[in-house]
């Protein structure tokens, strides 16, 4: 797979061919079926499998990639807003820890979304990526449900952020889905409020 940055610090583009999509969606289904940690058609990543569907089915971005001597190759993508790719991958991860089989095919399709994402978010962040991830680990090992009632505030309040204020508050905002919530987070939960019975994300420069 391969990303393309968005300048304004939102997210990224991510891209694949047809099979590479597949085996992702096929992955995160995977995931939640047969992962103890998560629900059944756990919101957050029925979202990311979705998207990932409506891609490789020509429906969201489309273009060619070649490889020196090839011929070009379609390639799809998709949007991923920062604070949610990072929590799908966080749950994704530690879905695999409460899995009765892991396969090797698996441990690739996860390590390849992770090396696709953070190498982008080190783009934007140069060396904070791993503690960025880190932190959306912390968040995702005590499965979704807690953090599908929540992420919703804060990432509409991080859209509405300007591009370099979506650069350095990302952290703040990862932090208030761990245990340690607000403390000692320059965020208030006072501004999340606005968002919390929200059914569509503000609108945002993407």
């Amino acid at each position: 797979m391969q990303y393309v940055i968005r300048m304004s610090n939102a997210g990224l583009v991510l891209w694949g061919d047809i099979y590479e999509l597949k085996a992702l969606w096929t992955f995160i289904h995977r995931v939640m079926d047969e992962s103890a940690l998560l629900e059944i058609e756990d919101p957050l990543l029925s979202g990311l499998a979705s998207e990932v569907r409506h891609a490789f089915d020509g429906m969201r971005h489309k273009n060619t990639r070649k490889w020196y001597g090839d011929d070009p190759t379609p390639i799809y993508g998709f949007d991923c807003i920062w604070p949610n790719i990072l929590i799908q991958m966080g749950l994704l991860r530690a879905g695999l820890a409460f899995m009765s089989t892991v396969s090797r095919n698996d441990q690739a399709v996860m390590y390849h979304l992770e090396h696709t994402v953070l190498e982008c978010l080190d783009v934007m962040q140069p060396g904070a990526s791993e503690n960025l991830y880190k932190t959306a680990l912390m968040a995702a090992q005590f499965g979704g449900e807690r953090i599908n009632e929540i992420i919703f505030s804060r990432t509409c309040y991080f859209l509405t952020l300007e591009p370099a204020q979506r650069k350095n508050e990302l952290g703040a905002v990862l932090d208030t889905l761990t245990g340690m919530g607000f403390f000692r987070n320059p965020i208030k939960p006072e501004v999340f409020e606005p968002y919390e019975l929200g059914e569509e994300y503000p609108p945002y420069n993407w």
